[in-house]
């Protein structure tokens, strides 16, 4: 390979790694736009896994989140994370709020959905599907693409 063709070949490289990873197309239900899933890959014999998204309410009317189920674990729940002196910690939440108008973002340090009781180990590079039940929407699959294990902002130590 020429000294031409090498320096085209590492342009083109590096821009790749400033493009953001692709995930799955988002999922338009009723008058939510679920968008950017995706979940962690998890290491063998690791229970728990976590999947972020984005989810735009563009109705007249509140949405709530109020349960999510996967095939590939036991239980799925809604977590929020907070940070006190420099420790974060997880806590349950009952539901997620999709004001009218508005987006929720379930991202790392944040709002996300935990799968507890992995069946198997999320694969980097397969996909999962979860189902989510808002009210007053219903009920919704969204297809989840795995994500290599820091995908995203890191997750500092996890306490629960």
């Amino acid at each position: 390979m020429n000294a031409l063709n090498l320096r085209v070949l590492f342009s083109l490289l590096s821009v790749l790694a400033l493009v953001p990873e692709a995930g799955a197309q988002p999922v338009h239900f009723k008058t939510l736009v679920i968008d950017q899933a995706y979940a962690r890959a998890t290491a063998p014999g690791q229970e728990v896994g976590v999947i972020y998204m984005t989810i735009e309410n563009t109705g007249k009317q509140d949405q709530h989140l109020l349960t999510a189920t996967a095939p590939v674990a036991r239980a799925v729940t809604l977590h929020s994370t907070h940070m006190s002196g420099g420790m974060s910690s997880m806590h349950r939440q009952a539901s997620f709020a999709i004001p009218a108008g508005s987006k929720l973002e379930l991202q790392p340090s944040g709002l996300h959905l935990m799968l507890e009781g992995l069946k198997k180990p999320l694969v980097e590079g397969k996909q999962i599907v979860v189902r989510l039940r808002f009210e007053p929407a219903g009920e919704v699959e969204v297809p989840v693409p795995v994500r290599s294990m820091g995908a995203g902002p890191g997750m500092g130590s996890m306490h629960h």
